[in-house]
C-alpha cells in the first residue's frame, strides 16, 4: 500500500511488514551493509525487552537477530567508526515499577552477531543523547535519572565520552550547566552544540553550550535560543544552522508564594546559528511535538513524524526555503519510535507507542529535486503545447502567413500542486 506525500517535494509512503516484536523507546541504527538495527525497547505493556532485529531494505524484510545481554528501553545508540554499535544505558523498563535507570552499554558486532559487554557509564541515564565523534569517541549528554521528574539536574550536569579503544568513559563535564533534556548536535567543524534543557526545578533555558573534543571543554555561546525549549528534537541543516522543534517551554506560576514552571507544548520551531545569530523562529506547524523524530533527506527538506499529545498527528516536511510546513501524506498515531535515514535516501519509521504502531513500520520514499521537476504534472502538458507551437509556426511559414505574435499576449502559467 502506497500513499502519495502532498507537498514542496511529491513523495509516497509505503507500508514495510510487520515488526517480528513490539518495539517502543527503542534504538534503531543503520549498519555500514545498509540494514537496520532495532534494538530493545520495551512492548505494549512498558515490559523492557532485550529483543533485536534486523531490517533489510533491499529484501524489504525483517529476521530476528541476537538479544542485548540486558533488557533495556530510552537506551541510546551510536555507530562506531568500526562498524560496530554502542548501546548506553537506558531504563528497566516504561511505566512498570520498580523503574530504575541504567549504566550499563554493550556493544553490538555485526560481523560475529553478537553482543558483548562494555565498560559501564558513570552515571545512569536514560533518554539521553549519544553524539559520534570525528575522533571515534561518543559523547554522552543529558538525559534523566527518574522517569518523569525533572529533579537531579545536577547529577547529570556532567557529560561523559567513551573510548572504544580503551573501553573506557570519562567525564567531560566543565562548563556544562546542570539541565537535562537538551538536545546535543555533532556540526560540520567537529563540535557538539546542546540546545535548551530544563533545570532542576522544572524550567525550559534558552542557552546553548558548545563542546570541543580537542579541549574536551564545554563554552556558553553568547546568544539565547528564540524560545526556551527541553524535549525538543535538532537537525543540522545544509547551511549550517539547527533546526530545533517541539519539546516543553514554561512559564513561572505563583502559587502559595513559591514559584513554579507551567509547562507548555510548543507548536513553535526555530533555527539556531552557532555563528552568532540569535535563534529565529520559522514556521508554525499547528502540531503540538514531543517525543517525535526529525529527519534530514537529502533533497533538503525536514521529514517530522509523530508526537506524544496529537493522535493521528499529520507527518510533515519542513521546507528551509520558505519555512513552510506542510503534509507529506500520511497521518501517525505515534511516538517514541524511531526514524533512519537509510542508504539510498528513504526513510524507515518503526515501532513506538500509538494504535497499532508498535509492531508496524512505514517507509517514506522522497523525490529529489531533479526527479520532482522532471515528474511536475504541468510538465507533460508544456511539451504537448511546445510541439504544437512548433508544428503550428512550421505550417504558418510554409504557407508565408507567419505573424509576429504580439508581446505580452500569452501568458506562462503559475506553477500550483496538483492533489494526487
Amino acid at each position: 500500500m502506497a500513499v502519495q506525500a502532498k507537498g514542496p517535494q511529491t513523495g509516497a509512503w509505503s507500508k514495510t511488514p510487520d515488526l517480528p516484536e513490539g518495539h517502543v523507546a527503542h534504538t534503531a541504527t543503520l549498519l555500514l551493509d545498509g540494514r537496520v538495527l532495532i534494538a530493545g525497547g520495551s512492548d505494549v505493556r512498558g515490559v523492557a525487552t532485550s529483543t533485536c532485529e534486523l531490517f533489510d531494505p533491499k529484501a524489504n524484510r525483517w529476521i530476528h537477530t541476537t538479544s542485548l545481554n540486558e533488557a533495556r528501553a530510552g537506551q541510546a545508540a551510536t555507530l562506531l567508526a568500526n562498524g560496530d554499535v554502542l548501546i548506553s544505558g537506558g531504563e528497566t523498563g516504561l511505566g512498570i515499577y520498580p523503574i530504575g535507570p541504567l549504566a550499563s552499554a554493550e556493544i553490538y558486532h555485526p560481523a560475529s552477531n553478537r553482543w558483548t559487554p562494555a565498560a559501564p557509564m558513570h552515571m545512569p541515564r536514560r533518554m539521553h543523547t549519544a553524539v559520534a565523534l570525528r575522533d571515534g569517541r561518543v559523547l554522552v549528554v543529558g538525559g534523566t535519572l527518574a522517569p518523569g521528574s525533572p529533579l537531579a539536574a545536577t547529577q547529570l550536569a556532567e557529560a561523559e565520552v567513551y573510548d572504544p579503544g580503551r573501553d573506557a568513559w570519562s567525564m567531560v563535564g566543565t562548563g556544562l550547566p546542570p539541565v537535562i533534556q537538551q538536545a546535543a548536535t555533532l556540526m560540520t567543524n567537529g563540535t557538539v552544540v546542546a540546545t535548551g534543557g530544563s533545570t532542576d526545578m522544572g524550567f525550559a533555558t534558552a542557552s546553548a553550550e558548545v563542546f570541543d573534543p580537542a579541549t574536551n571543554r564545554w563554552q556558553p555561546t553568547t546568544w539565547p535560543m528564540a524560545n526556551a525549549r527541553y524535549g525538543h528534537t535538532a537537525t543540522l541543516m545544509p547551511d549550517g544552522k539547527v533546526l530545533l522543534v517541539g519539546g516543553y517551554s514554561t512559564e513561572p506560576q505563583t502559587v502559595g508564594g513559591f514559584v513554579y514552571p507551567n509547562p507548555q507544548l510548543l507548536r513553535t520551531s526555530e533555527t539556531f546559528d552557532l555563528r552568532g545569530n540569535t535563534g529565529v523562529r520559522v514556521g508554525y506547524s499547528m502540531i503540538p511535538r514531543l517525543e517525535h523524530t526529525a529527519t534530514l533527506l537529502r533533497n533538503g527538506l525536514v521529514l517530522v513524524v509523530g508526537s506524544a499529545y496529537a493522535s493521528d498527528a499529520d507527518s510533515q516536511l519542513f521546507d528551509p526555503g520558505t519555512a513552510d510546513w506542510v503534509s507529506s501524506g500520511l497521518r501517525m498515531d505515534r511516538y517514541l519510535h524511531s526514524a533512519t535515514l537509510l542508504a539510498d535516501g528513504r526513510v524507515l519509521i518503526a515501532g513506538g507507542y500509538g494504535v497499532g504502531s508498535p509492531t508496524t513500520a512505514w517507509i517514506y520514499s522522497p523525490v529529489s529535486v531533479t526527479t520532482a521537476s522532471s515528474t511536475n504534472p504541468l510538465l507533460p502538458i508544456a511539451v504537448v503545447l511546445l510541439l504544437l507551437v512548433l508544428s503550428t509556426a512550421g505550417l504558418a511559414a510554409a504557407s508565408g502567413r507567419l505573424r509576429r505574435r504580439r508581446p505580452g499576449a500569452v501568458r506562462e502559467p503559475e506553477s500550483e500542486w496538483i492533489d494526487s
